[in-house]
């Protein structure tokens, strides 16, 4: 692909979650990351009566701007052994989404994880971002920080 017709992005974007309701959310881009992430403080694999294996979770924490505390299902689900950046492997769930940014519309993987004490509550992969977008470091559309901690 010619690179002249990637869209650029900044290291920070402000991504829309559709299917979960959650729009304007601040996310960086990490070319680091094969997968994206987003922030998930409850997960539970359940069994309908019928058999059928789920996925309930709830997305973001308690205390961020966008949090509903909705339960949010998805039959589409599966486990992996992620690596995070310090060399420690943990299992996640990763369940697909559809992402909205900067007008452009996407499914990809998101794993499930506990991002409450990190910046910003997604990161965007290179899954999504490989033959999609150029990363310019230098662009920073939304360069305030979200401050998730409640001060006491």
């Amino acid at each position: 692909m010619d690179a002249s017709s990637l869209n650029i992005l900044g290291m920070h974007e402000e991504i829309n979650l559709p299917q979960v309701g959650i729009f304007k959310l601040k996310s960086k881009t990490d070319t680091g990351a094969y997968n994206s992430a987003i922030d998930c403080c409850y997960s539970e694999e359940r069994v309908t009566p019928d058999g059928e294996h789920i996925l309930v979770f709830i997305l973001l924490n308690k205390t961020h701007p966008e949090y509903t505390g909705k339960e949010h299902t998805t039959t589409l689900f599966k486990t992996k052994k992620v690596r995070s950046s310090n060399g420690i492997v943990t299992t996640r769930y990763q369940i697909k989404m559809d992402v909205q940014i900067n007008g452009h519309s996407f499914r990809t993987t998101f794993n499930l994880s506990n991002r409450s004490k990190m910046r910003f509550p997604t990161l965007l992969g290179r899954k999504l971002l490989g033959n999609r977008f150029i990363v310019d470091v230098t662009k920073n559309r939304n360069p305030k920080r979200i401050n998730t901690t409640k001060s006491v």
